[in-house]
């Protein structure tokens, strides 16, 4: 987690020295697609290990595992096919 937002704070440094607004348009464009499923990732990773126990914590536990297992890999291509104009 830490190594990305080293990268993203060096990333973003750069894309604002860019003299052409398109080009840093592109870029942010592409940084959001990815952070917004790496977020998702670490979202969902971040409730299964701080959630509190409970009585009906095995049922939450299923959910929850599903949703980190299968939700967030098939939101990976969901969200980078959007981004292609022929999918659009």
């Amino acid at each position: 987690f830490t190594l990305i937002v080293i990268s993203y704070t060096r990333i973003i440094r750069a894309v604002l020295k860019m003299p052409l607004v398109l080009g840093r348009h592109k870029a942010f464009s592409t940084c959001s697609s990815h952070l917004g499923v790496v977020t998702v990732f670490y979202g969902s990773a971040t409730v299964v290990y701080l959630k509190q126990r409970s009585r009906d914590s095995v049922e939450t536990d299923k959910y929850l595992a599903l949703f980190y297992t299968i939700v967030t890999p098939v939101f990976n291509p969901v969200i980078y096919s959007l981004r292609n104009k022929e999918v659009r």
